[in-house]
């Protein structure tokens, strides 16, 4: 599901707003900064970025009972439950199929890409 019109694009609006404090200085989980043409996709053993806190994180997460599909979320990542705190899409959530990718571009933002 490659996002190209305005109104696909809205409901990145509150993703963007949470990223953009700490979007230069987001950790993935070996420490680094996330960087421009750094990418995340879906699949079962998919690494997500993490908040410098480490309070948050961002990625994909597996449906449950669903090997093949994926929501693209922020959740609280430490705590055990692992609540999930936001979830791109409306109701019913978008999901995304194994091998999406989320982008992050230095002129488009987020771009999510499904294959």
């Amino acid at each position: 599901m490659a996002l190209s019109s305005p109104s696909e694009h809205i409901f990145l609006l509150p993703l963007f707003l949470l990223l953009l404090p700490i979007s230069a200085f987001a950790q993935t989980n070996n420490g680094l900064n996330i960087s421009v043409g750094t990418s995340l996709t879906a699949t079962q053993n998919s690494s997500p970025w993490l908040s410098p806190s480490g309070d948050f994180a961002f990625g994909f997460r597996q449906l449950p009972n669903q090997n093949n599909h994926f929501l693209l979320c922020i959740w609280y990542a430490k705590i055990p439950d692992k609540t999930i705190v936001w979830y791109a899409g409306n109701n019913p959530p978008a999901t995304a199929p194994t091998g999406s990718k989320v982008d992050l571009t230095s002129d488009r933002g987020l771009v999510l890409t499904d294959l």
